[in-house]
């Protein structure tokens, strides 16, 4: 008596394929909220897991039709993807080209250096979402290949724990507890689905396992608080270049950063016997690569910079301020300029020549409280524009530019200082041009259109865009000074503070973490260096008196020296609101269209493949290709067909479904029987009988079978060299 053949464990079912990747989608989204810790906002969310969920079904879609190769098919779609959602403009149709490639290219690099110069959390720029719903993809992909392995389970966990704690150790935030008990419980299930043992002990066998399981997840609940922060072993994004605020941290932008961040901390507090409160220098940036700037060195031959050279005809006011550190972490002190004196540190300090800063290389600011002495030049407008900036060699690096600097930057310059004589007059006319034009301040415009830097590019794109922060403003009127001739560098520190108490009859000011600024400052010989305020709203514009004592630019015209960037809320300033950006609810729409898209045409590649196999087959004059059309059909419609079956034990099978026309399989069998072992051949090809057999096929299959079969056809995925046969059949 012949036993029935045993399936095969090799391949899984369509409906366990996508049980599968279901369960891994679920987890892949429960691991992507994770990262709300390292990158700002939600609204990247949606972009990245419909990337994910599009190369997931990109994958299940595959497996369940039997494709045996699914990730180049799948790596080919999530490139369509992200093409389609980054950089639409670069496609031809919905195809990708050379540029689309280059394009992406392009934003991964400029992802990577957000990632090595900012800390967690970074700014949702279009680069970061491109980076994380590609990484996400790729999971889908990885997860998709792992579960085809013999441990898939152990081997999917692995990749699980990776993603979960990745987050935490980037931005250094313990796990969220809810995230591992999601992700968990979805793996012990894919454990128990794909586990080998198969056993109907029911409930009563099962009980151990699941309490075990129970006790696990609670256990993992409520022992995390009682371990070790996990931010003892949290690192940064990467190494960041020389230091600035604090050791490994570039100043632009760490502004840019802590522009963005919702909270607030006092970072220091001073009195002072200025009329106004005074901008506080951290640091001074000199060396200008194209790319970005960074604190320039001291060298041999540096100027000497403080009281030393101002004309004696200027006027000059000795000051005195008294500053207490509050909660800021640096290496070097913020002082006004110029420091001709500072006492009160503890530690070792030194100046540093450029820009009479003062560091340390073992000593913080922790704790300090130190008194600045310092003076404030007053010349007259007319002093100014008596006073040359072009001269001696030592001022060489303060006139740097890059040699394929885009052309638009100084003929801008040239054109909105055409009417100025002097020197003094072009630098008015800079700073007039940022301060009261159309520019407009925003620290979330940059980051969202991708122009978010300090480079040539960036300034070209600020000056089209017109919106940006300080770091924007302060670059642009450094490098069109630098254009016109005018020796420049950019100041780094707090802006003018707020008055928050009084003390002895003096005011006393805070800076905050949202006072962090650039400002510029260029040079003039018998002055020195001269700060000038370019960023709309913040401080108060550079005005010297003229001879009828009207100051030559008006005080009042970029707001008050109280005025903070982006105000304690976070809001965005500008004359008419906040500039029009392309922020992530575009990328969103974008990426809704696509996946709604892709779904479409991967929902119907497997009925036009398909479809056009049958219309290959019917067109031939043979019996042989309709014979194989037919137990094409039949293996769609859920029948047991083999490549061992010959065509009489098929049909025989065949006939048991109910509603086949027999007659027609009858005369379709004796044709194809006399093709292949007749002298004479069939004497017809029996397209009729085909079609009769096809429309019975599916006159007695249900309405769910008929659409699997035309969804999903099993026999895109070949067939077998096994057939599992019923008892009955066989007797």
């Amino acid at each position: 008596m012949l036993r029935p053949a045993a399936r095969p464990t090799a391949r899984r079912t369509a409906r366990a394929v996508w049980a599968d990747h279901a369960v891994l989608a679920a987890a892949l989204a429960a691991l992507l909220w994770g990262f709300t810790t390292v990158i700002d906002g939600r609204s990247w969310y949606v972009p990245a897991i419909l990337v994910a969920i599009l190369t997931g079904v990109t994958c299940a879609v595959l497996r369940s039709v039997g494709v045996r190769h699914v990730w180049p098919i799948a790596l080919m779609v999530e490139l369509l993807v992200l093409a389609w959602i980054f950089v639409p403009q670069t496609m031809v149709g919905i195809i990708p080209t050379p540029s689309s490639l280059a394009e992406l290219g392009r934003m991964l690099g400029r992802a990577q250096d957000i990632m090595v110069e900012e800390a967690a959390p970074v700014a949702a720029a279009e680069p970061i979402i491109l980076v994380i719903a590609g990484a996400f993809g790729l999971l889908a992909i990885i997860g998709d290949w792992l579960l085809e392995r013999v441990r898939a389970a152990q081997l999917v966990g692995v990749m699980l724990v990776a993603v979960f704690v990745a987050p935490a150790i980037t931005a250094g935030d313990t796990p969220r507890v809810w995230i591992f008990l999601v992700v968990a419980t979805l793996w012990l299930f894919l454990l128990r689905t794909r586990t080998r043992e198969r056993t109907d002990r029911g409930w009563r066998g099962r009980s151990p396992a699941l309490i075990v399981a129970v006790l696990a997840l609670m256990v993992s609940a409520l022992l995390p608080p009682l371990l070790p922060d996990i931010r003892a072993v949290a690192t940064s994004w990467g190494k960041a270049p020389t230091p600035v605020f604090g050791r490994g941290i570039n100043p632009m932008l760490e502004l840019g950063q802590n522009l963005r961040r919702n909270s607030t901390s006092l970072a220091l507090t001073y009195t002072t016997n200025a009329k106004a409160a005074p901008y506080l220098k951290v640091s001074t940036l000199r060396d200008f690569s194209g790319k970005t700037w960074r604190p320039g060195q001291s060298v041999a031959g540096d100027r000497i910079e403080g009281q030393i050279g101002i004309d004696p005809d200027i006027k000059t006011t000795d000051t005195r301020t008294t500053i207490s550190i509050k909660n800021l972490r640096s290496s070097l002190v913020p002082a006004p300029y110029p420091a001709l004196g500072i006492s009160g540190l503890k530690g070792p300090w030194e100046y540093e020549r450029v820009g009479l800063t003062i560091r340390s290389a073992r000593n913080d600011t922790r704790g300090q409280t130190y008194t600045v002495n310092s003076i404030k030049i007053a010349p007259t407008a007319d002093q100014m524009r008596e006073l040359s900036s072009r001269f001696r060699p030592s001022l060489d690096p303060y006139l740097a530019l890059p040699t394929d600097m885009p052309s638009v930057i100084g003929e801008t310059a040239l054109e909105i200082t055409a009417d100025a004589a002097t020197d003094y007059d072009r630098a008015l006319a800079l700073q007039r041009y940022l301060r009261n034009g159309s520019f407009r301040y925003s620290e979330s415009a940059p980051v969202a259109d991708g122009y978010d830097g300090n480079g040539v590019d960036v300034i070209e794109q600020f000056l089209d865009k017109k919106s940006g922060y300080c770091v924007h403003f302060s670059s642009t009127m450094a490098v069109m000074a630098r254009t016109l001739g005018i020796p420049s560098r950019i100041a780094v520190g707090y802006a003018p503070g707020d008055v928050i108490d009084t003390r002895g009859g003096k005011n006393v000011y805070g800076n905050t973490s949202d006072d962090l600024h650039a400002w510029t400052e260029l040079y003039f010989e018998g002055a020195g260096w001269v700060g000038f305020e370019p960023t709309p709203r913040v401080g108060s514009a550079t005005a010297f008196a003229e001879s009828d004592g009207a100051p030559s630019e008006p005080v009042d015209s970029g707001g008050d020296a109280t005025q903070r960037p982006g105000g304690l809320d976070g809001q965005e300033f500008g004359a008419q609101g906040a500039a029009p950006t392309e922020t992530a609810g575009s990328t969103t729409t974008r990426t809704l269209v696509a996946t709604a898209l892709g779904l479409l045409v991967l929902g119907l590649t497997p009925l036009l493949l398909r479809r056009i196999r049958r219309a290959w087959r019917v067109s031939r004059r043979s019996v042989d290709p309709l014979w194989n059309e037919l137990e094409d059909t039949a293996q769609d419609f859920g029948i047991v067909t083999s490549r061992a079956d010959t065509p009489r034990g098929f049909a025989s099978r065949l006939r048991t479904r109910e509603g086949v026309d027999v007659e027609a399989l009858d005369r379709l069998l004796r044709r194809v029987e006399a093709a292949r072992f007749s002298r004479e051949g069939a004497t017809d090809d029996g397209r009729v009988d085909l079609r009769a057999v096809l429309r019975s096929l599916g006159e007695g299959a249900s309405r769910g079978e008929r659409l699997r079969a035309a969804a999903l056809p099993r026999s895109l995925a070949g067939r077998g060299t096994y057939a599992v046969l019923r008892p009955e059949v066989l007797a």
